[in-house]
């Protein structure tokens, strides 16, 4: 399961700058389409990326795994061989996790919004945020210059629960405190979240990430106990195909349709 994994984290990293769990191993597959696509943005996706994307992660010797997402100012669908993750962002904010296999979950979404300019990120993504299912509740903050995010479960649940949590996706920790803090800035096609950041847990364990976002490529270099221990790098070509690798050599890739 890593690989749609790490094809998921890959589509949601420019959305969604927080601390991550570890998880299982995924043989790989394809995804489907989910809701009707947007208009492709206008102008190069070094402005705007909102549209349909293909997805892919390869590694030699493995299956390679694909995915597509579809994101633009209404919300974003994230399809792989795990399942379907859709936010929407109009209206009442909700979000639902159609895993490929079990029941349908539906997460609820709060918002208080705050100006934060996300640059070519068409999904609004400054403010307080409550997000919540049957058994979990996480809370995430998002100024330009620190995002905050923690999570609570039931008692004796070391990461968010499967139950809950789209399984394509990283899992937190419960009740840690995961803080990404701007140490400097920098010019960038993600507006505010331009810069280098430092991400780290409340564990005290001494184990961080460093984030650089400038120009049009991400970097997170991970010191830590985990699989993401290493550098991973992510560049967006305004001619909307973007490359990368991480450090266990999986390389992934996008194009917008």
């Amino acid at each position: 399961m890593r690989r749609a994994c790490l094809v998921s984290t890959f589509a949601l990293g420019a959305l969604l700058l927080y601390g991550c769990g570890s998880g299982g191993d995924n043989s790989g597959g394809g995804g489907s389409g989910g809701s009707s696509s947007p208009t492709a943005g206008a102008a190069g996706c070094d402005k705007d990326l909102t549209g349909t994307w293909d997805l892919f992660a390869t590694r030699i010797g493995s299956t390679p795994a694909s995915g597509i997402m579809i994101v633009g100012p209404d919300g974003f669908t994230v399809t792989t061989d795990g399942g379907q993750l859709t936010y929407n962002a109009q209206g009442t904010k909700s979000a639902t996790w159609a895993p490929t296999t079990g029941a349908v979950r539906s997460i609820a979404v709060q918002n208080t919004p705050a100006s934060v300019k996300g640059g070519s990120i068409p999904v609004v993504l400054g403010g307080h945020w409550i997000v919540s299912a049957t058994w979990e509740t996480c809370t995430l903050d998002v100024a330009s210059s620190a995002i905050l995010g923690t999570c609570h479960g039931r008692p004796g649940e070391y990461t968010v629960s499967a139950e809950d949590w789209p399984y394509t996706i990283p899992t937190p920790e419960n009740d840690l405190l995961y803080t990404i803090s701007r140490t400097s800035t920098l010019a960038s096609q993600f507006g505010d979240f331009g810069g280098i950041w430092t991400a780290r847990s409340s564990t005290g364990s001494g184990q961080h990430c460093t984030i650089t976002l400038q120009g049009n490529t991400i970097t997170v270099d991970c010191q830590t106990q985990t699989e993401f221990a290493g550098v991973t790098h992510l560049t967006v070509g305004s001619d909307c195909v973007a490359s990368g690798t991480t450090p266990s050599g999986l390389e992934v890739g996008a194009r917008r349709r």
